[in-house]
């Protein structure tokens, strides 16, 4: 039998044995390792680039705005104190008008030989301090008038041929214009001054333009609306475009349109024929004495003449037209800015009129 103390030393020398045989394994493999790895390649290692650094903005300051000092409270006011006040005396009660009823007079007729009724006046009432209507009588009641409508009658003419010469240069514009718009309204007075009347309309130039004249026959217009039409159409086809040529002188055709105004087709009928001539030119030197002559031919015949429309203010002109009126036995009219009057003014005289007079 072994003893105790061997026993011991036995697990004492394989315990030895065991962390020796331990130890060299570990030695072993770690010796496995180090080959293994001198062995291998090397891991590159990847310089990756720094971040750049952010600056932060620098902080700006903020001023606040200043606070307005309050304004300063106004001062309050001291109001005085009313004295008091001593009894009123009473007021005595006034007595009471009667009422008035209110009276409307009747509506005088716009007539001037009806004369307008008025009410009487008020007065003040002689009880109270108000002024108060009195008791008025009922105002009459006024008979409506007839007032007959004034009535231009067709005695004053008779049947009336009426032949325009007018000046259609450029200096006349605004005469042909006038024309054009306001021929409709002369036709309309005239119509009710004579039974009938039959116009002709005669634009002149210059004798070097072509051509020199343009020509509007003579038709009756009262009646006759599609004649109205004609001659408004002409009318408005006047240009002073129309003739062609060079103009460089005043002096324009007015013996060329004279002589086809006094062999118009004037009405067999009709013994009243008027030219009239509106411009403001003259006819050429060496043509006036001509023209008086046409007048005083044409005027020779008993119901017959030729006025003349001056336009504008020149001496030789107005004087040229003047004498050809007078040649005319017709009358010299300066221009009063309307075709209507220039027209009455032409064909009217006062010898006429009275003459017409019951």
């Amino acid at each position: 039998m072994k003893s105790p103390q061997t026993e011991t030393e036995q697990m004492g020398t394989a315990a030895v044995d065991l962390f020796a045989s331990g130890m060299g394994a570990f030695i072993l493999i770690a010796m496995v390792f180090m080959v293994l790895f001198a062995a291998s390649p090397q891991q590159e290692v990847i310089d990756t680039p720094k971040a750049e650094a952010l600056s932060c903005p620098e902080p700006v300051s903020v001023e606040c705005p200043e606070i307005p000092a309050c304004p300063d409270c106004p001062p309050q006011l001291e109001c005085p104190v009313a004295p008091e006040c001593e009894a009123c005396p009473p007021v005595p009660e006034c007595e009471t008008c009667p009422p008035v009823p209110e009276l409307a007079c009747p509506e005088s007729p716009p007539c001037p030989s009806a004369e307008p009724v008025s009410c009487p006046a008020t007065v003040p009432c002689p009880i109270c301090s108000e002024p108060t209507p009195t008791v008025v009588q009922e105002c009459p009641e006024v008979e409506p008038l007839q007032c007959p409508e004034p009535v231009i009658t067709n005695t004053i003419l008779p049947d009336t041929d009426l032949v325009f010469i007018i000046d259609a240069t450029g200096s006349m514009f605004q005469e042909i214009e006038s024309l054009k718009r306001e021929l409709h309204l002369v036709v309309d007075v005239l119509e009710r001054m004579m039974p009938s009347v039959a116009v002709s309309v005669i634009p002149f130039y210059d004798r070097y333009q072509r051509p020199p004249i343009r020509h509007f026959p003579l038709r009756r217009l009262t009646g006759k609306p599609e004649a109205m039409r004609d001659i408004q159409r002409f009318l408005r086809s006047i240009s002073m475009s129309d003739a062609k040529g060079p103009n460089p002188d005043i002096p324009e055709a007015i013996l060329t349109a004279l002589n086809a105004a006094v062999r118009d087709n004037f009405r067999e009928d009709v013994t009243d024929r008027t030219i009239i001539i509106i411009t403001d030119a003259y006819a050429y030197e060496e043509e006036m004495e001509r023209s008086y002559q046409v007048a005083r031919s044409f005027a020779a015949t008993t119901g017959q003449k030729i006025s003349t429309v001056h336009v504008r203010q020149n001496p030789v002109s107005e004087k040229y037209l003047q004498q050809l009126a007078e040649a005319g036995k017709g009358e010299f009219v300066p221009d009063s800015g309307s075709i209507l009057a220039n027209v009455l003014l032409s064909v009217i005289d006062a010898d006429e009129i009275d003459s017409s007079a019951p």
